[in-house]
């Protein structure tokens, strides 16, 4: 059937206020997106309206600022009269901190000891302290033997006949059959996950001191100890955070070199400061950012309330037993974008 002029007008009426439409949105996404990429990196909030109130007090504004953006402080242009007060210099503590070290006297003597006019002996009057400096004494090797001590009684023999002989326990070695004490893979570690020195970039510093070592040693080392003694702290730790009933979770990703896409993540586990009993923080590693990572962290079955980020991997159908919070900063993100 034929259309009439005013069906005809009507049709393209609509389609013009559709197209209108649909040219609003795209507007509105190109906008946002180059706002995101090209406008100031803060979420300083600005009235939509003139007359429109803050949702947050000024102290909750700040306590809301992201630490990861750098904001742009908003002031007013008063000019107002600074007046510079010179802080009070805290007296007694360079003395309270020279005390709280080991003391060692260096008494300087005098070299000529006659009188400079009659040249005469002279005789010892005082002394006092005249400065004082902190020192450090350099890193020094030296090597422990641990002494056995083995006991026999004179009055008893044992049922085969021979000697009651009774040694003292010994403690055990850090790793058997090495020489490196505690003390010097303390030190290892410290330099490497402290400071962050590599291994091979540490071997300079051992053999100046007189150890002779290359960094797979240390390296095997390090890796021997903490799969002995910190991995089972490492396992009841993550035990307790499984029985926590809300947790935190992030994920961020780590430039490594082995990796084949150059990516890894480090997964952030952490309790809650208000609910939780015990206070555990919990970074892991793994070369993916898949939702199937949670359940290998906290455990497929955990029905406690997760505390995340809007990212697809923390999943209702993945973790049905689980509850996922959403993180404030990122819901008043949302808010920023809209004013923007």
């Amino acid at each position: 059937m034929k259309q009439t002029a005013e069906e005809q007008i009507k049709e393209l009426k609509q389609q013009l206020a559709m197209a209108n439409e649909k040219i609003a949105q795209l507007t509105a996404i190109i906008k946002l997106q180059k706002n995101q990429i090209f406008g100031k990196k803060t979420e300083v909030m600005e009235p939509v309206v003139d007359g429109q109130q803050s949702l947050f007090s000024e102290q909750e504004m700040d306590q809301l600022q992201d630490p990861d953006i750098s904001v742009t402080e908003v002031t007013e242009k008063k000019i107002k009269q600074v007046v510079r007060h010179r802080k009070a210099k805290q007296s007694g503590q360079r003395t309270t901190f020279l005390d709280g070290l080991p003391q060692v006297e260096e008494v300087i003597p005098l070299k000529d000891t006659n009188c400079p006019h009659c040249h005469q002996l002279m005789k010892k009057v005082g002394q006092h302290v005249y400065s004082r400096e902190a020192r450090l004494k350099p890193a020094e090797l030296y090597c422990v033997n641990l002494i056995q001590e083995t006991y026999k009684c004179n009055e008893c023999i044992n049922s085969n006949g021979s000697d009651v002989l009774v040694s003292s326990k010994m403690p055990q070695s850090l790793l058997p059959h090495s020489y490196f004490s505690s003390t010097i893979l303390a030190k290892v570690a410290e330099l490497k996950f402290n400071l962050a020195l590599p291994f091979h970039r540490q071997i300079k510093f051992w053999q100046a001191v007189g150890l002779r070592v290359d960094a797979r040693l240390l390296a095997t080392n390090i890796i021997k100890v903490s799969q002995t003694y910190l991995e089972p702290l490492y396992d009841y730790l993550q035990e307790l955070i499984r029985k926590e009933s809300v947790i935190h979770m992030d994920e961020t990703p780590f430039k490594v070199i082995d990796e084949p896409n150059e990516t890894g993540y480090f997964w952030v586990t952490r309790s809650t400061k208000e609910f939780s009993k015990h206070q555990i923080i919990m970074f892991h590693y793994y070369n993916t950012r898949a939702g199937k990572t949670i359940g290998q962290i906290i455990g497929h079955q955990y029905r406690g309330i997760i505390m995340c980020d809007g990212y697809g991997g923390y999943s209702d159908r993945l973790y049905p037993q689980a509850k996922f919070g959403s993180c404030l900063v990122h819901i008043r993100r949302e808010f920023y974008h809209i004013t923007c």
